[in-house]
């Protein structure tokens, strides 16, 4: 049993470490002003964010205001309280996830200091945000609460409440260059944090056991 448990943690370790490596990769590509790089970035940007009507307007919109904290506090609560033993172990994974990314997205932030990218007003379906652009915080957050889902919220019918809010991520992450808000690659380096950490997080689940202790020990 234990050295199934250190090759399952060990699994999660390495490809944690490779996302974050990717992610440095590409946090050293932006920095650096990489032509190439930022001549496919601006140039996606623009092909994405083109507004292509009210209805899906509107849905980008709601998405982008409401996809994160709204959506992912409700899912970590009703998961802790209605969600029985796989449920609450899930809440608590995605709990310590959110923890460790929203100061760790907001550093390097800070660090990097990459602006925003400029829209046109009639393509800006958001108000215009002022905090550095990469990584996109959206993207940071709802892939690594995505990514706990999918790889520890899988068995039986839980799959499709872990499908489904992987869509919600991928839609979130979509909504934020369609508003005008951040560049692909923003997303793009969200998305490798976001995982990267989860990725992690996973890997040292074994250092939780008291608190899945006591969650194994609550009704259910």
């Amino acid at each position: 049993m234990g050295i199934i448990f250190n090759l399952f943690e060990m699994k999660y370790a390495v490809i944690s470490a490779i996302l974050l490596a990717g992610f440095a990769v590409l946090s050293f590509l932006i920095v650096g002003n990489n032509a190439s790089v930022s001549e496919w970035d601006h140039s996606s940007f623009v092909t994405v964010n083109h507004p292509s009507g009210k209805t899906i307007n509107n849905i980008m919109v709601e998405l982008t205001k409401y996809g994160r904290e709204v959506v992912w506090i409700g899912v970590t609560a009703i998961f802790f309280v209605f969600g029985k033993k796989d449920g609450r172990k899930a809440a608590v994974l995605l709990t310590v996830t959110f923890l460790i990314l929203i100061p760790l997205g907001t550093i390097i932030k800070d660090e990097i200091d990459r602006p925003r990218p400029v829209s046109p007003s009639e393509n800006l379906l958001v108000k215009s945000e002022t905090d550095p652009s990469f990584p996109s915080g959206h993207a940071t957050i709802v892939s690594g609460g995505a990514a706990i889902l999918l790889l520890r919220f899988h068995r039986g019918r839980q799959i499709i409440a872990s499908v489904i809010l992987g869509i919600e991520a991928l839609l979130v992450s979509y909504s934020r260059v369609y508003v005008g808000a951040h560049y692909p690659l923003d997303v793009v380096g969200g998305i490798l944090l976001g995982t990267g950490i989860a990725c992690a997080v996973i890997a040292s689940s074994k250092y939780m056991g008291p608190i899945f202790s006591r969650i194994d020990s609550m009704k259910r």
